[in-house]
């Protein structure tokens, strides 16, 4: 059941482009000269994206002794970079929150598995003293988007894929590949690209599943692999193929992280996943 390249593209460009709001806080917190009410301006425009960043400003995860209630305060505390993964956030949540059948992933799953990849990744990167913690976060959000294109070819073979994954020693996404032509990781890459998204989060999203082949920004793809893995593990909206993946060793070794480090941050990641605000955006 190989599906023709021309297929795929035809349903990346189906799907709807990020929203004006979005594209335009990211390109404001690319600008040094930004002021804070310059970017203020623009996100108070966009009701649901400013909801969706005070909601998160108060989740548990970010941690803040008391309740910040105004916008302006928010992109403050937060600072710019987290402003822009959380507008980014609010832009992909009404997408991220489709059925997903094909991966037997239910409303709202991709989306608090993409989430707690995103959390997880940046945690990875202050745990590991890496500059990127922000961007790791945006690619973490995005890190499955090619799943919204291939689910509906996924869905006619899953079941029979899930079998193959038990018999022979390849990953799901590697039978992904070997049976449909491409996986979700590759279209996602495709998909970002559509979205004129920057190359550092295009090879994250391309290679999280291979980060060994990124061949930029490899660092970047082994914290997104690693990040995806551990919220697989903690069980947190993940589909069919949440443990047929498993997390590379070498991606470990490369970061230096070793199996108590991963229990660690799942212990502590653990505690923010109760909280009922974390997902609402």
């Amino acid at each position: 059941m190989t599906i023709k390249l021309e297929h795929v593209l035809k349903r990346v460009q189906a799907l709807p482009p990020l929203p004006t709001s979005a594209l335009r806080v990211i390109a404001l917190t690319k600008n040094p000269q930004t002021t804070v009410k310059e970017l203020e301006t623009i996100i108070a425009k966009d009701p649901s994206l400013t909801a969706g960043i005070l909601k998160q400003a108060n989740s548990a995860y970010y941690g803040y002794a008391r309740r910040i209630s105004s916008l302006q305060e928010a992109i403050v505390m937060l600072g710019f970079q987290v402003t822009q993964g959380l507008a980014m956030a609010s832009a992909v949540a009404p997408l991220l929150k489709s059925n997903l059948p094909g991966y037997e992933i239910e409303q709202e799953g991709l989306w608090q598995h993409s989430l707690l990849t995103a959390m997880t990744a940046k945690r990875l990167c202050q745990h590991l003293k890496l500059p990127f913690g922000d961007i790791a976060f945006t690619a973490g959000l995005l890190h499955d988007i090619g799943k919204l294109v291939i689910s509906i070819y996924v869905q006619e073979v899953g079941a029979f894929l899930v079998e193959k994954v038990k018999e022979i020693k390849l990953s799901y996404v590697e039978l992904e590949e070997k049976v449909i032509g491409y996986n979700h990781a590759t279209v996602g890459g495709f998909l970002a690209r559509t979205w004129f998204l920057p190359e550092d989060l295009v090879s994250a999203i391309t290679y999280h599943h291979t980060p060994s082949e990124a061949p930029s920004y490899p660092e970047l793809a082994n914290i997104i692999h690693v990040a995806n893995g551990v919220a697989s593990l903690l069980g947190v909206g993940g589909g069919i193929d949440s443990l047929l993946n498993p997390i590379q060793q070498e991606a470990l070794d490369k970061l230096s992280l070793k199996t108590e480090d991963l229990e660690s941050l799942m212990s502590e990641l653990g505690e923010f996943i109760v909280d009922p605000t974390l997902f609402s955006l």
